[in-house]
Order: C-alpha cells, then sequence, then structure tokens
C-alpha cells in the first residue's frame, strides 16, 4: 500500500508514547504490523534491536489478532527472515495475555477453568445464594431474582471489579455481600470468568515484586489496538 508520510512517520517512532487514531479501512494494521517490524530490525539496521519477546501487543478481539499476527509474520519474512523466535512474542486480547501470566507464574492457576458469558450466567443462576444474587438488592430495597437479574448482577461484578471504586462507601451494602459472595464461590470452584482474569492478574503483580520485575526486564514495547464505536 502506498503510505502517507504521517504513517511512514508511526512506522518509524522508536521513542516514548504514540497514539494512532484511524478509521475503519485506513490501513491501521498495516502500519502497526510494519512498527512492529521496525522495533524487531537490528539496530545497526535503522531499527529498535528489539526481540520478539519484548514486544506485546493488545487487540480488541481474536479476530483482530488473527489479523494483526499474520500481517507481522508477513513483514518480517520480507525483511528480516533470519529472524528467530516470533513464538515468544504475545499478540492477542489482554484476557489471554493475563491468562497466559497467571497460568506461567502462579501455579494454583494452573487447575482453574474459564467460565463464558454463557457459562457465567449459568454458574451465577445454578448458585443463585452462594454467588449473593438472590441477597442483593436493588437501590430500591427489591432482592434480585434468579434468572430474571442474572445478566444485571453478573455486570455489576464486572464494573466493581474494573472501576475504580471508593469500597468504603458500599460498606454494609448487600451489593459488596454479593460481591465477596462471588468471588469466594468463583475462588472455591477453581473458576475465572472474564473479569475475573484480569483482576487476578492485577493482584499477582501488585503482591509479586519479582513477577513485575521479570515482566518488566522481558516487554519493553506494550501495543494496545483499542476498537471503539463513534456511532
Amino acid at each position: 500500500m502506498q503510505l502517507t508520510t504521517k504513517q511512514v512517520d508511526a512506522i518509524n517512532h522508536a521513542a516514548g508514547n504514540l497514539q494512532l487514531i484511524a478509521c475503519a479501512g485506513s490501513g491501521k494494521t498495516e502500519v502497526v504490523a510494519q512498527h512492529i517490524t521496525k522495533l524487531l530490525v537490528p539496530i545497526a539496521d535503522g531499527g529498535m534491536g528489539l526481540k520478539p519477546a519484548n514486544v506485546v501487543a493488545f487487540t480488541f478481539t481474536e479476530k483482530a489478532a488473527a489479523e494483526l499476527k499474520q500481517r507481522v509474520l508477513d513483514r518480517c519474512r520480507e525483511r528480516l527472515p533470519e529472524l528467530v523466535g516470533m513464538a515468544e512474542m504475545y499478540i492477542g486480547t489482554i484476557h489471554g495475555f493475563c491468562l497466559d501470566l497467571l497460568r506461567s507464574e502462579v501455579p494454583k492457576y494452573l487447575k482453574y477453568d474459564i467460565l463464558n458469558e454463557v457459562q457465567q450466567v449459568l454458574f451465577v443462576n445454578r448458585n443463585s445464594a452462594k454467588s449473593g444474587l438472590t441477597a442483593t438488592t436493588t437501590l430500591q430495597g427489591a432482592k434480585l431474582k434468579r434468572y430474571v437479574d442474572a445478566r444485571l448482577y453478573i455486570e455489576a461484578m464486572s464494573i466493581l471489579r474494573e472501576s475504580e471504586v471508593d469500597w468504603p462507601t458500599l460498606t454494609g451494602t448487600s451489593i459488596l455481600d454479593g460481591y465477596n459472595a462471588y468471588t469466594a464461590l468463583l475462588s472455591d470452584r477453581n473458576e475465572f470468568d472474564y473479569s475475573a482474569i484480569l483482576q487476578c492478574a492485577a493482584q499477582a503483580l501488585e503482591q509479586d515484586a519479582g513477577l513485575r520485575a521479570r515482566l518488566a526486564e522481558r516487554v519493553k514495547v506494550v501495543i494496545v489496538d483499542e476498537y471503539q464505536d463513534v456511532n
């Protein structure tokens, strides 16, 4: 493809953070693929001299990951045919990265299974009391109902995990009790939902200085391909 001046600048960017804003079909994937390739080019040849293991690229979906991964492989074959270690580069979702991190660094998580969205709803409904569902109330004081409110409850659990929460203000509320019950149930059953994967990875990094050091030593560049619906 014919590259614009700004696209060339993005590909060759070497210092500090870089934000690319582009619409669908504008060539963003190609630019990111060429940028990653440039990171792997030896310093003597004008690149950054990084190893594949030093680069992590997060995508919004597995489909986007597959496309970017193939594009990177194609560009590396063209420019760096002797390059080895491409299997050590991570290109995928942040959930996949966190899951790999937990299973490779925290032994207890090797036996955990992952609940997809359908399984998570079934899990909450089948364990409606232990998961905290039927003990949680709305702001109007009405108790949540099995089957009817399971998805709403799951969404609330995700928000509590993934947002900055002023936890003291929730003291004594049913939603906090439900959160604690649901989190404990997942742990007892050796289960992950998608939010739990991120939460446990964040906790592992916060609590283990050695893990943080190993990750910082390996990962030098993080690329995030984020989709936003502007409609």
